[in-house]
């Protein structure tokens, strides 16, 4: 995505950018910042958090939701930042689930430059996103259920189909 700056800064402030908002405006951002956060948060975690972070565009993109990639990138690191560890089925699930029971809500800018982070670019893909949420909550509930239940096999069919058949098969 091209980014332009907003202005000239000096090199020792904060480079703040604009990118499209997808609703026909501009949201402005600080790459470094936000990154440095995901970084931060990241090592926290023992370097968990940016795999999880991947694990949930994957899903994203190989179901085609459409949810911004940056809110889901600063809601899972939210997320993770309040969590003592990360155990990928287990949090896959939960956040999965949150975002469908919170029903992709507006986020505050953890860092303070974008304002609110909205999910979606209009309310159509909001509800498209949340119908592919509640499906996906539910395929990872049953996923982690049947590995609960040693059923190996059954969870990663239903990972396989969680992550729109682009999932490692059994044996």
């Amino acid at each position: 995505m091209n980014r332009t700056p907003l202005t000239e800064c000096p090199p020792t402030a904060i480079p703040l950018y604009e990118i499209a908002d997808s609703k026909g405006g501009w949201l402005e951002t600080s790459p470094p910042l936000h990154n440095e956060y995901v970084r931060v948060v990241d090592e926290r975690r023992q370097g968990r958090v940016k795999p999880l972070i991947r694990l949930i565009k994957a899903w994203k993109f190989f179901n085609s939701a459409p949810i911004q990639s940056f809110y889901l990138e600063m809601y899972v690191t939210k997320y993770a930042s309040d969590e003592n560890a990360i155990i990928y089925p287990i949090d896959v699930r939960n956040i999965l689930e949150n975002l469908a029971i919170e029903c992709l809500p507006t986020l505050v800018d953890p860092m303070g430059i974008s304002g609110s982070i909205e999910p979606c670019s209009s309310i159509s893909n909001q509800s498209d996103a949340l119908s592919r949420l509640r499906t996906a909550a539910d395929r990872a509930q049953k996923a982690t259920s049947a590995e609960y239940q040693g059923n190996i096999r059954g969870a990663l069919g239903w990972w396989n189909e969680l992550f729109g058949s682009q999932f490692p098969l059994y044996g």
